[in-house]
C-alpha cells in the first residue's frame, strides 16, 4: 500500500474524533506500555491526552496553554 493511500485511510479512520494535535496508535502492544506513554505525556504541562471512545491502543494528544 502506498504512503498516500495509508495516510488517507488513517485520516478517514479518525474523522469522527476531535481535532487533536497528534494521534498515537500503538498497534499490537500491551496495555501497560500504552498507559506508561500516556502517563509520561501527561507529565508535560503543555500536553493533554485522551482515549475516550478510542481503541485501547490509541491516544489523542493535544497541546494546551500553560496557565
Amino acid at each position: 500500500m502506498s504512503k498516500n493511500k495509508t495516510d488517507q485511510t488513517a485520516a478517514q479512520q479518525y474523522e469522527n474524533y476531535p481535532d487533536p494535535d497528534a494521534i498515537v496508535h500503538f498497534g499490537d502492544v500491551s496495555e501497560e506500555l500504552v498507559e506508561l506513554v500516556e502517563e509520561t505525556l501527561e507529565t508535560f504541562e503543555f500536553l493533554s491526552t485522551s482515549r475516550d471512545d478510542l481503541p485501547e491502543t490509541t491516544l489523542l494528544v493535544e497541546a494546551v496553554e500553560n496557565e
